[in-house]
This record gives structure tokens, C-alpha cells and sequence, in this order.
């Protein structure tokens, strides 16, 4: 609640008055306890001199008695009636500033006896002397009394003195007591008086600078309303309720947006309903009909500007009524929607191309809630737009996949800003699918990431496509490691009965044509048969030909020397072979010499020796040939080089590289690599390596 500057400054001053009345009415009040306690001060001092002023006068009789008695004089007589009248005079003053105190009261009740008694006493003394009767016994017992009756009125007054002391003490402590209570609300009370005063003025100032600074606000507000007015491209406006609707007041920046004044809508009051596009103009003046029953309109449609161009207005209006409630004007706000309606436009066809789109095309916030769904989605997963919008990208993702799609699907889009991978989606069936996806991170203005959109392709019948011809190539790789086996079996077993029955009957057959030649020879008629024996050394020739090509074929097929002495000695053999047979010069390094490889290896290994050393004798016209078998750790490796003409990348996967293909199978059915590496004019290596330890499956 607002408090106006006089009302502070009145409140101020009731309240200064009202402490300012506080402090003289305390002032006041301390003052005149002051004062009490001064006079009763001043009592106490008088009636310490009241009962000073008694002593001394009974003291004076006695003396003067004691110096009659011992002159003898007359003089006693008149200083008793003095003191008499004296004492008198004293007793009434002292009973009346006693009045009030009780214990004193009590002291005087008891002291006047006493000095009656005493005064009695001076009165007998003095008849005994007179009349002669006075004897010295008498006068020492007389004395006696007197004295003793002094000696208790001196210890009544003494007690009333006392008594007056502390009273004296008592009413000097409050006095001061009571000076300083007044001295310090009357200090207090000014410095409070002060205080309020600064205060009160500080405040007013305050009020007063606070008054400024709010004028020089509103001045501030207005000027910035004003800049806002003429800069932003909303147009506040008031018109007319009725008719055509006609603009009674018009921000300045109308001119920005329409290329018309102010000015020029007040003039014509016909200028804003005269330039409504035809297609809008019915259809807006009925809305702004029904104006009074809703109170309040919003609507867009197409205005002509200055420039003839037709632009899209929002219009915001309310009613404002008069008190009896009739329209008494429109108030307005009116903005240039153009480029929105034309960004929606935009929008809304590339959602409409997004949606034609066949294949999938999803659009999901940085949080992974799906934004947008096209039909390709609704078709190939079977979700509807309203099934999917808002929920999670995980739902059609299966359960095992979802740490998959927060670190290979989504992170790495968020990380580098495009990415692709392929996915595996479940569908509303339950069925799973396989996708191609490619993602790309969404941006806004300023270049701030706000989503990510995804492009799949689904590729199930591809995807099964590879794994039937995946299974359809392992087929073939086990039917190809089957026929090698088979193949090496029967070669063994051909070269077994080469060499054990064709080998054993040629020899015997040898042996039958040696036997007949000799009969021949030794018989009387050999001379007659020199024709025979032509024909059988001739056999015998032919039977020794044989016989070495049965053992060279036994051999090609398997060497005997690679099932006896092992793999070792059967490369040495086949290099002694080679380069007996080309003429090209060929060396060998082995270590160790126990490989320790299993037979299944070691026939690998040699048959691919065989093979390369066949393509080196047939292609590549080299003249010195290096063979390498060696074990690296659990991997023992076979290494060939020459020195001929090399062989091109385009050979090594022509349509007549079998031999290669044969030895890079037969190493991989050992689990090891074929490797070739070639230079043109500086000679080919071919490396092939295989684990030393390998468990297989039949």
C-alpha cells in the first residue's frame, strides 16, 4: 500500500509529539521526586540540628547547675526558667518534624519522660537548696539521679541522631539516584528528540529523492514505450465498435508495417476495411459482428499494404464498454504474420514430401521423446503417429538393444553430428526388423542442438539375403575343407596302390622278362634269337621307364617322405626337386627343425608350397628361389620369394587365380593368413602363417 509524503510527515510529527509529551511528563515526574527527596534531605539536617540544639541545652543546665552549687549563686534559678522555656520550644519542633516517622516517635515518647524527670530533678535540687534542707548526702544522691537521668536522655537522642543518619544516608542515595534518572531522561530524551528529527528528515528526503527517481522512471518508460511503439512490428490501435470500423487512435510504427500514417487511417475512416483481400473481406467483418457477444477476437487475414502488396495480420482485439454497458471502442493489437504463415508453409510441405517419403523418417528431441513420425514409420512399424509422439525412441528398439542405442545410435549422432549404423527394430507384431539409419543433429537459429531426425532403410530382406549366402559360403567352405580332405585321402590311397600293386607288378613282370632274356642268353640256339632278345632288352627298358614313372606318380600325389620323416625334410626335398626339374636355383631355411604340426598342417602347408613353387616355375621367370619355414611364437610361417617379374593386384584376383585362391582357402582352414606381396620386376613373397595349437570341429 502507497503512503502519500504528507501523510508520512503528519504520522512523523504525532509521533515526535506524543514521545516529546512522554518525555516532559517523565522529565516532570523525576524533578518532583527530585525535589521530595531534597526537602526531606533538608528535614533530616534540621532535625539533627533540632536534637543538637536539645543536648546542648540540657547540657548548658547542668553546667550552670553545677556552677551555682559550687559559687553559690542565684543565677541557677533564672538559667532553669530559661532552659525550661527553651527546652519546650525545642520539644514542640522536634515533635513536629518527627511527625512522620514513626521510630522517632517512638525515641520521643521516650525522651520526653526523661527530660521532664530531669528538669524535675533541677527544680527539687533547687527548692532543698533555698530552704536550707540541702545536706551533702542529699546533694551527692540528687547528683547521682541527675546524672543517670542525663546519661539515658543522651542515649535517646543519641539513638534519634542515629536514626536521622540513615536517614540521611537513605534520602542522599535516592536524591542522587532520582538527579541522575532525571539527567538522563532529559539527555535521553533530547538525543531521542534529535534522532527523530534527522530521521524524520532523512525519510523525507529519501521520499522525496524515491519521488524523483520514479518521475524520472516514468519519463524513462514512456520514451522506451515510445521506441518500442515505433520499432516493434505489433501495432496497438483503438477503434471504432460498429460501422466500418474505423481507427480512432494508431501507434506510429503503423507506417513500418503498412506504409500508410497514422494520420492516414484517421482520416479515413474507410482505409482498413477498404483494403481487406477479397477472399478474407466477408468473412472477418462477420467475425468482428459477432465482436460484442464474445468480448474479444482473435483472427488473420490478408491486408493490401501502401505498396499493394498483400501481407498476412494477426488481429488481437477486446470490447470496451461504458458503464451501461454499451460497445464504446475496439482496443487491438496487430501484427505482421507473413513470414510465419510463409516458414509454415514451408513446413508443412516438407512434412507433407517427409510424409510421402515410403521409408521410415523419425525425429526425436534431445532426450530421445519421438517429435515427429512420418507414414513410411507408421507403415514398416506399424505404430500410428499418436501411438509414437512423446514416448521414447527405446519402445521400438528390443530390450537387449537399448544400451546399443544410447552409446552406437545416439551418442555418436549427438558427439560428431551425423552418423550411421545399422539397427534392429521391433514392430507393433512383435516382428524384428532390420534398418540402415542415418542420423543427423537438428539446430535451431543459433546453432543450438535440439534434436536429432533419423533416415532408415529397412534392409530385413537384404539383411537375410547376406545371412543365406553367409550360410550358403560356410557351406561351401566345409564342402571345399570336405573335399580336400576327401581328395588327399583318395590321393593317398592311389598313390598307396600305385606304389604297393601297379609298382610290385611291373617289378614282377621285370623280373619274368630278366628270367626268359637269361634263358635265352645261356640256351644253345641263342643266336637264332637274337631277335628276342632285342625285343626283350627293349621290354626290360620300357618295365625300368615304367617303374620310375609308377614311383613319380605315387610321389606327386603323396610323398612318401612327408608321411616318414615329416614336413621338415619333405620341404627339403621338394626344393631339391624344384630345382632339379626348372634349373632354378632354390634354398631353404628351417628352424627348428621339429615344428611340432599336427598332419593335417603340415599337408596343408606343403601342398601350398607346391602350388607356389608351380607358379613360380610357369610365371614368373625367376632365377633363384628362397624358402622360408619358421616358428614365431605359437605361429609357424611359411615365406617363398623370388626374384621374378612380380605379380599385379589385377592377376591376383583375375578369373585365373585359382591356384591363389586354393592356397588362401586351404590357410584359412587352418586358421591362419595368406598373405602376397609383390613389386613388378623385383620378385613376389607369398606368406602364409597358422596357429601352431588349433582346436577344430569335424
Amino acid at each position: 500500500m502507497n503512503v502519500s509524503l504528507e501523510k508520512k510527515i503528519a504520522v512523523g510529527l504525532g509521533v515526535v509529539l506524543v514521545l516529546l509529551l512522554g518525555i516532559g511528563f517523565v522529565s516532570y515526574w523525576s524533578t518532583t521526586d527530585l525535589i521530595d527527596r531534597e526537602v526531606r534531605i533538608a528535614q533530616t539536617h534540621q532535625v539533627r540540628e533540632t536534637i543538637e540544639h536539645l543536648l546542648s541545652l540540657i547540657e548548658d543546665l547542668e553546667s550552670t547547675q553545677r556552677i551555682d552549687l559550687l559559687t553559690g549563686e542565684n543565677q541557677y534559678l533564672q538559667s532553669y526558667r530559661e532552659a525550661s522555656h527553651n527546652i519546650e520550644v525545642v520539644l514542640h519542633d522536634l515533635t513536629n518534624q518527627t511527625s512522620d516517622d514513626q521510630t522517632q516517635q517512638q525515641h520521643f515518647l521516650a525522651l520526653r519522660p526523661l527530660i521532664d524527670l530531669r528538669l524535675a530533678l533541677f527544680r527539687k535540687l533547687i527548692d532543698l537548696r533555698d530552704t536550707g534542707r540541702l545536706e551533702a548526702n542529699e546533694l551527692k544522691i540528687r547528683l547521682q539521679l541527675g546524672k543517670e537521668t542525663m546519661d539515658k536522655i543522651k542515649l535517646v537522642l543519641g539513638k534519634m541522631r542515629e536514626q536521622e543518619q540513615v536517614l540521611l544516608i537513605n534520602w542522599s542515595k535516592q536524591a542522587d539516584r532520582a538527579a541522575s534518572l532525571t539527567l538522563s531522561i532529559v539527555i535521553g530524551g533530547t538525543l531521542l528528540t534529535i534522532t527523530l528529527a534527522i530521521g524524520g528528515g532523512g525519510l523525507i528526503f529519501y521520499d522525496l529523492s524515491k519521488r524523483r527517481q520514479a518521475e524520472r522512471d516514468v519519463q524513462a518508460g514512456r520514451a522506451r514505450e515510445a521506441l518500442i511503439l515505433r520499432t516493434v512490428p505489433v501495432v496497438m490501435y483503438s477503434a471504432q465498435p460498429s460501422g466500418d470500423y474505423g481507427a480512432l487512435w494508431v501507434s506510429e510504427n503503423v507506417e513500418a508495417l503498412t506504409g500508410y500514417s497514422p494520420r492516414s487511417f484517421l482520416d479515413d475512416s474507410s482505409l482498413w476495411a477498404s483494403r481487406l483481400h477479397p477472399i478474407d473481406h466477408e468473412r472477418v467483418l462477420m467475425e468482428f459482428e459477432k465482436l460484442p457477444l464474445d468480448g474479444a477476437l482473435a483472427t488473420e487475414y490478408r491486408w493490401q499494404t501502401h505498396s499493394c502488396e498483400y501481407r498476412w495480420f494477426r488481429d488481437e482485439k477486446v470490447l470496451i464498454r461504458r458503464p451501461d454497458g454499451t460497445p464504446q471502442e475496439i482496443v487491438g493489437l496487430w501484427t505482421d504474420v507473413t513470414a510465419r504463415r510463409q516458414a509454415s508453409e514451408v513446413i508443412r510441405r516438407q512434412a507433407d514430401i517427409i510424409n510421402q517419403i515410403q521409408e521410415t523418417v523419425i525425429s526425436i528431441d534431445l532426450d530421445g521423446h519421438v517429435m515427429s513420425w512420418n507414414k513410411g514409420a507408421e507403415k514398416t512399424l506399424g505404430y500410428s503417429v499418436n501411438e509414437a509422439l512423446g514416448k521414447h525412441i527405446s519402445f521400438i528398439y528390443p530390450e537387449e538393444d537399448r544400451e546399443f542405442l544410447e552409446c552406437e545410435v545416439i551418442g555418436p549422432a549427438k558427439a560428431k553430428g551425423t552418423h550411421q549404423v545399422e539397427v534392429r527394430r521391433l514392430t507393433k507384431s512383435g516382428a524384428l526388423r532390420f534398418a540402415q539409419l542415418s542420423l543427423t543433429l537438428l539446430r535451431d537459429d543459433t546453432d543450438s542442438p535440439i534434436g536429432i531426425i533419423g533416415y532408415s532403410m529397412d534392409i530385413t530382406d537384404r539383411k537375410r539375403g547376406e545371412e543365406a549366402l553367409l550360410n550358403s559360403r560356410n557351406q561351401l567352405a566345409a564342402l571345399a575343407v570336405r573335399l580336400e580332405s576327401v581328395q588327399e585321402e583318395e590321393r593317398t590311397r592311389i598313390a598307396l596302390e600305385v606304389h604297393d600293386v601297379l609298382g610290385q607288378a611291373l617289378t614282377g613282370l621285370k623280373l619274368d622278362v630278366a628270367w626268359v632274356h637269361k634263358r635265352i642268353t645261356e640256351s644253345i640256339e641263342s643266336a637264332r634269337h637274337a631277335a628276342v632278345l632285342a625285343r626283350l632288352d627293349s621290354a626290360r627298358e620300357l618295365l625300368d621307364s615304367t617303374i620310375q614313372s609308377v614311383r613319380d606318380i605315387a610321389t606327386t600325389l603323396r610323398p612318401s617322405v612327408l608321411d616318414q620323416i615329416g614336413l621338415e625334410a619333405a620341404v627339403e626335398w621338394q626344393a631339391r626337386e624344384f630345382q632339379h626339374r626348372t634349373g632354378i636355383a632354390c634354398g631353404t631355411t628351417i628352424r627348428p627343425r621339429n615344428l611340432g604340426l599336427s598332419p593335417e598342417q603340415s599337408t596343408a602347408l606343403f601342398r601350398i608350397l607346391q602350388e607356389i613353387l608351380t607358379n613360380v616355375a610357369r610365371h614368373a621367370h625367376a632365377t633363384n628361389v628362397d624358402i622360408r619355414l619358421e616358428q614365431f611364437g605359437e605361429h609357424v610361417s611359411l615365406q617363398v620369394g623370388d626374384n621374378g617379374r612380380g605379380i599385379s593386384s589385377v592377376e591376383q584376383s583375375g578369373p585365373k587365380s585359382f591356384g591363389l585362391l586354393g592356397m588362401r582357402l586351404r590357410a584359412q582352414q587352418q586358421g591362419g593368413s595368406f598373405d602376397i606381396r609383390s613389386t613388378s620386376g623385383t620378385g613376389t613373397t607369398v606368406t602364409v602363417s597358422i596357429p601352431l595349437y588349433r582346436t577344430t570341429d569335424d
